[in-house]
């Protein structure tokens, strides 16, 4: 367990009471030639989404910022930008962060999240309901990859989030690391191993469970620092980021004087400042650790600041300036990935166990050689077409040939 004291205390209660503080709203009109901001909807038809984790009625919905220009037949990067807690889809463009991504050329996609954190809820055992993780990957992803033409290598699909949406980025795009090339952080709630004992339950608390009929005890992520924890925590899962580009951003702490820059206007800068001081800042210092320890490439930026709209402002700013699409890694041969996930693809390995893992799973690629260890079931793999099925732990051959 990592320890806290009195004022990160006090912070890690402000950040959760209060999920992203402050607001923001653009001081200029947005130029006639900008991107185009449309709203989409996206049923959970994998995922398990009850009405009450929504703030409006229907189906789940995602913000779209098309690029100015946008032409249909035409091929694009993908952004995915995942909101904060207490927040849903239309908070980028709430708060006018939604104009910084005018000049991407890119399609930004801003799906819900509801204050779910990203992940399919422990609920003492029975997984899911809601389920965030399965929704965006397995909803989200395909729904926009369906409806619009992205360019199709890794290096052209990036995944960022702010607070919340820090640990969601985090953590998926170690779920899915053969489609993102780029992750980003910012401002993230990226170890909820951090005193775990009071985070845990504060995720659920904050996320309004019991008022939507949910009344387990640690409902998110499962007892503190049990596995169900660290495999949802980014922190602990640093090296499944091995091959990617990262980029992390936080605030110190320490007032920034940033103020009315950029269009945004700045409230409750004080209890800002204590929520990206006492519980972000150190989260982030841990998870930078975490990467370097992983041999992750990582970029680092901290500067004054709180958590709140116009210091997010600055963080995009600068990823913006440091570039999301450059060149990564295509097909590595040798990864390690960890998960507690049932089903899913790592790289060109998609998996599905037969029973959800009781464990934190671990697949190792070196070459050809595959294993996979124990996860209280059998596992199915299917690369190049060939599917395998075997107990765990387990070691296999990747096939040199596709199969028919």
């Amino acid at each position: 367990m990592r320890k806290a004291g009195a004022g990160a205390l006090a912070g890690l209660a402000l950040v959760l009471a209060t999920g992203v503080v402050g607001t923001g709203v653009a001081a200029s009109a947005r130029p006639a030639a900008a991107a185009r901001l449309v709203t989409i909807t996206i049923p959970a038809r994998h995922a398990t989404i009850p009405s009450t984790w929504l703030s409006y009625s229907g189906p789940p919905r995602a913000n779209v910022l098309l690029p100015a220009g946008y032409n249909p037949h035409r091929r694009y990067p993908l952004l995915m930008l995942l909101h904060g807690l207490n927040s849903n889809y239309a908070w980028y463009a709430q708060t006018g962060l939604a104009k910084l991504f005018d000049g991407l050329r890119a399609i930004v996609v801003m799906p819900e999240g509801g204050s779910g954190w990203y992940t399919d809820w422990w609920n003492n055992g029975r997984r899911g309901d809601p389920s965030w993780e399965t929704y965006e990957l397995d909803d989200v992803l395909p729904a926009v990859l369906s409806r619009y033409r992205i360019r199709p290598q890794r290096r052209y699909h990036a995944i960022v989030g702010i607070s919340m949406g820090g640990l969601g980025a985090a953590y998926l795009g170690g779920r899915l690391p053969g489609y993102f090339g780029t992750v980003a952080s910012l401002s993230g709630f990226v170890d909820p191993e951090f005193f775990a004992p009071v985070v845990d339950p504060a995720m659920g608390l904050t996320s309004i469970a019991p008022l939507n009929g949910d009344y387990y005890l640690n409902p998110v992520d499962g007892p503190p620092n049990g596995f169900y924890m660290r495999g949802h925590n980014p922190t602990q899962l640093a090296a499944n980021l091995r091959h990617t580009r990262v980029f992390e951003a936080t605030g110190t702490g320490m007032r920034s004087s940033i103020g009315r820059a950029g269009g945004l206007v700045n409230v409750n800068a004080v209890g800002a400042s204590a929520a990206e001081g006492g519980v972000i800042y150190p989260m982030s210092r841990l998870y930078h650790r975490a990467l370097l320890a992983a041999g992750v490439r990582v970029t680092y930026r901290q500067q004054p600041g709180g958590h709140d709209i116009p210091d997010f402002g600055n963080e995009i700013r600068a990823l913006l300036k440091w570039g999301l699409f450059k060149r990564v890694v295509a097909h590595p041969t040798s990864w390690v990935n960890r998960t507690v996930a049932t089903g899913g693809k790592v790289w060109d390995v998609a998996y599905r166990f037969h029973r959800a893992p009781t464990q934190l799973v671990r697949f190792h690629r070196s070459g050809r050689s595959l294993s996979v260890s124990g996860a209280g079931s059998p596992v199915t793999l299917r690369v190049r077409g060939c599917v395998m099925r075997r107990p765990t732990p387990a070691v296999v051959r990747i096939p040199r040939r596709a199969c028919h």
